[in-house]
């Protein structure tokens, strides 16, 4: 593996895939230069120069350092997230050249700076039509990275891969209404739910919200496939599987063993009605299949995380 050979820099290693990328490089015992909050402000380009700069010549760089917020909060905050995740993006782009020109940069993208779409988006749809207006600041932000690391690498000889994602829940997920994605959201409301003794389970949005889904050790094992086996462009990275938000839920339910009732209030949060990728391209190459099914995922995370007893 390439990891074993160099020290990997994981920027953002105290947010949530962050955290799972360095317990992957500590498991392996792969070297590793983790940089996380305490290194300061990466809005800031002095900042990210000195961290840059002091940092160990690296193999590469994992970039996932974001400043997201979800559901209705991220609506009145478009342009902060625009501005501060641009500069973010713009700095590391502009300290990688200087400082780390040997360094693969991977970054880790987001379905939503994809258009809205009724079937599932391949890569030749990038910068193709408007994100939903939902996340539309965030969204350009990702489109700047990804271009950024196009034209970067072009102009200065340099290599990269931006893979765009899936929707990931697991250990470290953020649970906050404010933060949460759908699924970490979900099982987190479950769970605190069912310890009221309520039968009853509130399921934001529409139930049938398509979307795609991966516990995030099945992410990473998938971003690393990818990173051995493309370079230089943006990939999908996902199981070309997509899932109902119901179908989610119902799955929680029985890995709760909580014969509960689902209800949507109306009014909830509802982004983008449909939002998967095409990934054939990176599926042909890898031949790579996600090891955890929805209820599997659920039942790790309720385990480790809630005390939960997981149906058999």
């Amino acid at each position: 593996m390439p990891y074993a050979d160099s020290p990997t820099i994981i920027l953002g290693a105290d947010g949530f895939l962050g955290r799972n990328l360095v317990d992957r490089w500590q498991a392996e015992g792969w070297p590793c230069h983790p940089v996380g909050r305490a290194a300061g402000d990466f809005t800031d380009p002095a900042v990210v120069d000195r961290v840059f700069r002091e940092a160990p010549k690296a193999g590469r760089i994992f970039h996932v350092i974001t400043k997201q917020r979800t559901g209705n909060i991220q609506w009145g905050i478009q342009g902060e997230l625009l501005r501060d995740n641009a500069s973010i993006h713009l700095n590391i782009l502009e300290a990688w050249r200087h400082h780390q020109p040997q360094a693969k940069l991977v970054s880790l993208g987001s379905s939503c700076t994809y258009a809205e779409a009724s079937h599932p988006t391949p890569e030749e749809e990038f910068g193709i039509g408007r994100p939903h207006r939902s996340v539309q600041g965030y969204a350009l932000a990702k489109q700047l990275l990804a271009t950024g690391c196009e034209t970067y690498g072009k102009q200065y000889g340099l290599h990269w891969l931006h893979c765009v994602l899936a929707t990931v829940y697991g250990p470290h997920a953020h649970t906050e209404d404010t933060r949460a994605h759908f699924m970490a959201a979900m099982i987190d409301r479950a769970a605190r739910t069912k310890a009221t003794g309520a039968m009853e389970f509130e399921v934001w949005g529409n139930p049938h919200t398509v979307r795609d889904l991966l516990h995030a050790h099945d992410q990473i094992d998938a971003v690393l496939l990818a990173d051995r086996h493309f370079d230089d462009r943006i990939i999908n990275v996902t199981p070309n599987a997509p899932v109902e938000v119901g179908d989610c839920a119902t799955a929680i339910l029985r890995a709760l063993r909580w014969d509960a009732r689902i209800i949507s209030p109306p009014g909830s949060f509802q982004g983008a009605g449909y939002k998967s990728l095409d990934s054939s391209r990176f599926l042909a190459a890898t031949g790579w299949k996600p090891r955890l099914s929805v209820e599997a995922g659920v039942a790790q995370v309720l385990a480790a995380d809630y005390g939960e007893a997981i149906a058999p």
